[in-house]
């Protein structure tokens, strides 16, 4: 028998395995496409590839198949390999599928993440592997129970009695990717509005996170039509909402269905929860774009603090695949999806003579040192709500990062991830200025660069920090500070300008970076698809340069404009820490007159609106955003942002404008005789 035909054979066994036990099988292959191809014969087989052609799906259009089904796949691994669209289009695959990694000639070229992802391959008893000499079979371990898992038809039960049980128990559904919850989602909605009339809302971040839950529904409603996000049927009606639409229109709602929540600020999905009475919540754990986990256990403790009747439930069932499945359970292995908090130990007590420790640590020390990587790792996973494969290759392989970690004895229990950017040519920078140039990185830098119009920016070199996390309970005890001090010590030894970050504003996170002494630069316009959330650039100086200061004034005055224009449906209190951080005059007399004339009821809210601001301004600068409650963000609503009085008291709950304005007036009597 010739060696294709021995070849051909083997798959043939790998597939009518696949097949018999309902899973996929991953398979590494050292042989020429050719070799592959001519073995699979008339098997169809879907390449995937860096560059576009026909009949290729290049990585980028990989997250484009979500939701769809494929058969069997042939990867190419080179140099352009890419994790996150990796774990994406494999998820697609049916079962009985084959998932063939086509591995480069050369591998001592190849990536440093893409040379782990091998080795951890080489290792797994369940990957089959194919090399020039012959081939190495799966071992695969027995068939497991699966009696004991969370269905489909369990979830949309669950979703049904969250309209038909008591008000205000929010239902959070959890679920590893490829477990179907949107699916259940849109089955659950339209059996509920067939059932009466009702008006479903759905939000999510973006429209594009809800396709397969509208998908499922129409298909339950037999409607054909394959776009729109908004289905109506007998008196009820579908529809999709975004997010920050639902707080600023409150329409009304039988039902709300959060999907992807993980990319939905807490504080936005907390006024959700305050504002309709029946939600559903849904979030990935563990799925290609990273882990909703650390998301998850915020998220459950809001609700226990706000919602202590919620329930949960967490999807188990896989939809294209039996339990057990091989893929899923290498996949996991190598790109971290699942890794256990446990790997980071847990705290101790210091001795008395202990002090912290900080070492930076290079790829190379981490591609030797797996059970570091993975350490470091789940403490970026603890602390960031999306944290996906690309990032564990991004530590591996990009060489602008510095990783730095701070240790207590022999335990890592936290990190800082930084990226070097700028330190560009006076020409080059010019030309990124002129808008003719545009460098791949180097983010933070070009970003501030065209926003003051000032070349220097680019020239000089800065540090943006793209992560820093610390293990649960080492925090609030000193170490992000240490890091963040250690980070400028060593910026200062090696001529950085400064130390900036940029992230998705909440009132928590502008807090810790505002005391660390960073300040704000830069205010997005747009929400970031990925947080949900308005993107904030601060920078703290290491050596003070012209720019810096005007880019800090330029922010404190446009600001107060930005809130009343552009920024009146960011989250007050978001709005309100952000002013608290921001120098205030003392009030003049006739300021004072007014405001005491508005706590008393003499003057109008809009009459006196000019010395409410100034006194707001500088009431917050002198409480801490950690003691404010509902009635700060009601003032900042009204007074600093301009909101309506329809809008103020539909996202507050009040009655009506005497309502509110009662409210505003009891709250300023309050501050002022305090």
């Amino acid at each position: 028998m010739s060696a294709t035909s021995l070849l051909s054979q083997f798959l043939s066994q790998l597939i009518e395995t696949a097949q018999a036990r309902s899973h996929r099988q991953l398979v590494v292959s050292e042989r020429s496409v050719t070799d592959i191809l001519v073995a699979l014969g008339e098997a169809p087989v879907r390449r995937v590839a860096s560059q576009d052609a026909p009949d290729v799906i290049s990585w980028r259009q990989a997250k484009q198949w979500l939701g769809q089904e494929c058969g069997h796949l042939l990867v190419d691994v080179d140099g352009a390999f890419n994790s996150e669209a990796f774990c994406a289009i494999s998820g697609c695959c049916r079962a009985g599928s084959l998932i063939i990694l086509q591995v480069a000639a050369d591998v001592a070229t190849l990536p440093l993440s893409v040379r782990r992802m091998l080795r951890l391959l080489q290792n797994t008893d369940s990957v089959a592997w194919i090399s020039h000499q012959g081939w190495r079979a799966p071992t695969l371990p027995p068939l497991s129970d699966v009696s004991h898992l969370v269905s489909q038809q369990d979830v949309i039960n669950g979703l049904k009695k969250v309209v038909t049980g008591h008000r205000r128990r929010p239902l959070l559904l959890t679920a590893d990717r490829g477990r179907g919850k949107s699916a259940a989602m849109g089955i659950a909605a339209a059996q509920l509005a067939l059932q009466a009339p009702r008006q479903i809302v759905v939000t999510s971040p973006t429209p594009a996170n809800v396709t397969t839950l509208f998908a499922h529904a129409k298909r339950q409603l037999g409607i054909m039509e394959v776009n729109g996000l908004d289905v109506g049927v007998e008196g009820s009606r579908i529809r999709f909402v975004a997010p920050d639409a639902l707080l600023r229109e409150c329409p009304d709602a039988d039902l709300l269905l959060v999907d992807e929540a993980a990319a939905i600020p807490l504080p936005m999905l907390s006024q959700i929860l305050r504002q309709y009475s029946r939600v559903a919540i849904a979030s990935t754990e563990h799925g290609y774009e990273g882990t909703g986990r650390a998301f998850t256990l915020r998220l459950r403790a809001l609700l226990e603090e706000e919602q202590p009747q919620w329930r949960s439930l967490t999807l188990t069932e896989p939809m294209r695949w039996a339990e057990g499945d091989p893929v899923e359970t290498c996949l996991n292995q190598l790109f971290l999806l699942n890794v256990a908090h446990d790997v980071i130990p847990p705290k101790v007590e210091p001795c008395a003579d202990s002090v912290l420790q900080f070492k930076t640590l290079s790829a190379e020390h981490l591609f030797h040192h797996e059970q570091e990587l993975v350490t470091l790792f789940s403490l970026l996973m603890t602390a960031h709500y999306q944290t996906s494969p690309n990032d564990l290759a991004l530590l591996l392989d990009d060489d602008s990062l510095h990783i730095v970690v701070a240790k207590q004895g022999e335990h890592t229990i936290g990190i800082v991830v930084v990226a070097e950017e700028g330190g560009f040519s006076t020409p080059l920078s010019e030309a990124v200025i002129a808008g003719t140039r545009r460098i791949r990185g180097h983010l933070l830098a070009q970003s501030l660069a065209t926003h003051l119009g000032d070349a220097t920016v680019l020239e000089n070199k800065l540090w943006r920090i793209q992560r820093i996390a610390v293990a649960p309970e080492w925090r609030r005890h000193g170490v992000a500070s240490g890091l963040l001090t250690h980070l400028q010590q060593q910026a200062a030894k090696e001529n950085i300008a400064c130390i900036g970050t940029s992230f998705g504003a909440t009132k928590a996170l502008i807090h810790f970076w505002q005391k660390q002494g960073f300040e704000p630069v830069k205010l997005g316009i747009k929400r970031d698809q990925a947080s949900g959330c308005y993107s904030l650039q601060l920078i703290r100086p290491v050596e003070t340069m012209t720019w810096m200061k005007e880019a800090v004034t330029l922010f404190q005055q446009s600001l107060p404009l930005l809130l009343m224009s552009a920024h009146q449906n960011l989250e007050p209190d978001i709005a309100a820490t952000l002013v608290a951080f921001m120098p205030a005059r003392p009030l003049t007399n006739a300021e004072t007159r007014q405001v005491q004339g508005y706590a008393a009821g003499g003057v109008g809210t809009e009459a006196a609106i000019g010395s409410l601001q100034a006194w707001t301004r500088w009431t917050f600068q002198s409480t801490s955003p950690v003691e404010w409650d509902w009635r700060e963000a009601l003032l900042t609503s009204k007074v600093l942002q301009g909101l309506c009085w329809q809008t103020v008291c539909a996202r507050f709950n009040l009655s009506g404008k005497k309502a509110a304005e009662k409210a505003l007036r009891d709250y300023v009597a309050f501050r002022l005789d305090n």
